[in-house]
């Protein structure tokens, strides 16, 4: 209690016993196995779906990745300690990474180039980054500390005394180059049982390995800082085998902007181009949400708008992946029957021990609902009312649902496949663009189908050929048997047109084309228009097109029903827009204004309720002021404004004397200074020099 009164005196911790948070306590205590059920599933899938997107990452980039790895390591192939050879390198190898301008996916990418390095070429990698490099003494300090403890990495000796070494020595590549040349000629001299190098890292690692120095953001170093350090690399070349890897987000442009010609000609560099981030994109859409792998499928509204944040935000894929990862853990939290999308192997087993609460909800489903009022009349009571009629037509619902995933997206493909070269593109390039039309509603009932379908009635013969062997390979691993025999037998039929000759019906008839020696013009116009009727005779090509395009409209028809008029789709398909909007397109102005207009929303006090847009004395200071400064024009006077402020605060009674009177002038002073400074940080007001008692206001609705 002696401490409480002098803050001066000291500060004293008190430390708590610290609670483990257990995951019981955040869920709910009605139907908590359902719950721990749900978690489990969300945990399961979204493991298979991260390792999946993993792959599909780590194989995208493995081209340009393999051709820069090449790069590196024959820069300096052959390069031995005290070689004359080494005299006649005058140019330093540099590579120009152009990585695009997604950039929260740059980290993750440099972070796996890196580690290849290290894995594949060389164990001396150091990564800069430009926040960290603001000088070239800053610069010499990341290279050296990360290289150095790369050298000393697997000698025998102390670890703290190596490092303490390292950050006794000089701030200088003349240090970097002697130690480099007595590691590696020790490596070479000395006797196997002196070496404690792992055997893995040696393999496939040449004798005098190369020293590459990652730059993640090269457009963000300043100009002058990265000129002197390629001056002073340049002139160790001969003694270090250095190669530079920068990493662009627009174009090797850049290089020649920051560099003059004097340092550029001092590089001798290459152009590897990363994939676009649409490319990553398609592929995870296509493995993981077009797949009947995994049963959590996105509704259309939060399908596009994931894509319109993707295409016109940030081209992040790893955002992507984030917001896809959101939506699942919402799903499964807030979707009670959501443990039922599951593996179609698991489905049953999950059902049958459902209780009659869990069972009821199901039943309240609007699309159950209208399946239930669908059905025979007979059958609409056992449906309500008997337990287990309904578990089992709700196991052969569900089966239904697995079905139609597993044929729908391999005819989705081949309409995707048809379409996407027509002039016009009714139905969009991408497949993602058919794959959204679908989730809205049926396709086939849209404008756009009906001329797509009336273009490819226009098709050549090669093109058609090409496309059908197209849908003949996306559909290999369906079990739509019986579609790709029927192509089979169109493509034969192709190829047998030319040995078919049809007889000519109609070679008696004749058709009258002449006309009398003296045609009055509405004669030569009826003749004309009989003329015109008669219908043209087809080709066999042309009959063969028209039925086998009539064939895959009935097939499209068949396969490609909007999900959404499924019966319990809700289980599978997650639709909740606005909570995506809310969570992931944050507005934080109108998040501030609510916060400062209404602080009732964010500290649910009742204090600080108003109806009527009052200023209560119970509000934060913050809100006080910003409620008073939307009273005022452009131009706030400031002693007004504290005044307004002060009346607002201050007690009704002023029985104070005059000592209490002035402390509490004082402090209200000082609050009311907090409070304005906190709205010039949240960009409300700003001085002005028109008038120096005052503040402009930076937001609307001024006089």
């Amino acid at each position: 209690m002696e401490t409480a009164g002098s803050v001066s005196k000291g500060c004293f911790v008190f430390k708590g016993k610290k609670k483990k948070a257990n995951v019981d306590d955040y869920l709910p205590d009605v139907g908590r196995k359902t719950a721990h059920l749900c978690r489990d599933r969300f945990v399961q899938m979204w493991d298979d779906i991260d390792v999946q997107i993993q792959v599909l990452q780590s194989e995208l980039n493995s081209n340009i990745f393999d051709d820069l790895l090449k790069f590196t390591e024959t820069c300096y192939k052959g390069f031995t300690i005290d070689d004359n050879s080494n005299k006649r390198k005058d140019e330093i190898p540099a590579a120009a990474l152009i990585t695009g301008v997604n950039m929260p996916d740059h980290s993750t990418m440099f972070t796996n180039l890196v580690t290849m390095l290290n894995d594949r070429v060389t164990p001396q990698v150091a990564k800069l980054k430009s926040k960290d490099c603001p000088n070239v003494k800053s610069i010499l300090s990341c290279t050296l500390s990360q290289l150095l403890g790369h050298l000393y990495e697997g000698i025998e000796g102390d670890d703290e005394e190596m490092e303490i070494n390292c950050k006794k020595l000089p701030l200088t590549l003349s240090v970097l180059a002697a130690e480099y040349k007595k590691r590696y000629t020790n490596t070479q001299s000395s006797s196997p049982k002196k070496r404690k190098l792992t055997e893995d890292k040696m393999v496939g690692m040449i004798e005098c390995p190369p020293v590459v120095i990652v730059m993640e953001d090269f457009e963000n170093f300043e100009p002058r800082v990265i000129q002197d350090f390629i001056l002073i690399a340049s002139k160790y070349i001969n003694e270090l085998p250095l190669v530079l890897v920068f990493g662009i987000a627009t174009s090797v442009s850049t290089i020649h902007r920051l560099l003059p010609n004097h340092v550029s000609s001092l590089l001798c560099m290459e152009k590897f181009q990363a994939p676009a981030s649409s490319e990553y994109l398609s592929l995870v859409i296509n493995q993981v949400l077009m797949t009947a792998k995994y049963p959590l499928k996105l509704g259309q509204s939060v399908f596009q708008l994931l894509l319109d944040i993707f295409l016109f935000h940030d081209f992040s894929v790893l955002n992507f992946n984030n917001a896809l990862r959101f939506c699942m853990l919402d799903h499964y939290t807030n979707q009670k029957s959501s443990f039922l999308c599951c593996p179609i192997e698991e489905a049953s087993d999950v059902v049958m021990t459902m209780d009659e609460n869990t069972v009821e909800e199901i039943r309240q489903l609007p699309s159950f609902m209208r399946y239930v009022e669908s059905c025979d009349v007979k059958e609409q009571p056992d449906l309500l009312l008997k337990e287990k009629f309904t578990k089992k037509r709700i196991i052969e619902l569900i089966k239904d649902i697995h079905n139609y995933h597993s044929d729908f997206f391999p005819i989705l493909g081949c309409l995707h496949l048809l379409v996407c070269k027509l002039p016009g593109y009714p139905l969009g390039k991408q497949i993602r663009e058919v794959y959204s039309r679908t989730l809205q509603r049926n396709i086939f009932d849209s404008e756009d189908y009906t001329q797509a379908i009336n273009l490819l009635k226009l098709y050549s013969k090669d093109e058609l050929k090409t496309a059908l062997t197209q849908c003949k390979d996306c559909l290999k691993t369906s079990n739509l048997t019986d579609v790709t025999q029927k192509l089979d037998l169109f493509l034969q039929q192709i190829d047998n047109l030319d040995n078919i000759v049809e007889e000519d019906e109609d070679d008696n008839e004749t058709c009258d084309t002449s006309l009398p020696s003296r045609a009055s013009l509405h004669q030569l116009r009826q003749k004309l228009q009989d003329m015109s009727k008669k219908q043209k005779k087809m080709t066999p090509y042309e009959k063969y097109r028209i039925s086998m395009i009539n064939y895959l409209d009935e097939i499209f028809r068949q396969y490609l029903k909007c999900p959404m008029s499924l019966p319990l789709h809700e289980i599978f398909y997650y639709n909740s827009s606005k909570i995506i909007k809310h969570q992931l397109n944050a507005a934080p102005r109108s998040s501030l204004q609510m916060a400062l207009s209404n602080p009732h929303c964010y500290l649910q006090c009742e204090c600080c309720s108003s109806d009527n847009g009052q200023i209560k004395p119970t509000m934060p200071d913050t809100c006080i002021v910003y409620k008073l400064h939307l009273e005022c024009g452009q131009l706030i006077n400031l002693y007004d404004w504290m005044q307004a402020f002060i009346t607002v605060v201050s007690p009704e009674d002023a029985e104070n004397s005059e000592e209490k009177t002035t402390k509490l002038q004082t402090e209200l002073q000082a609050r009311f200074i907090q409070a304005v400074s906190q709205l010039q940080f949240l960009g409300f007001v700003k001085p002005t020099k028109r008038k120096t008692d005052h503040v402009a206001r930076l937001t609307w609705g001024g006089c």
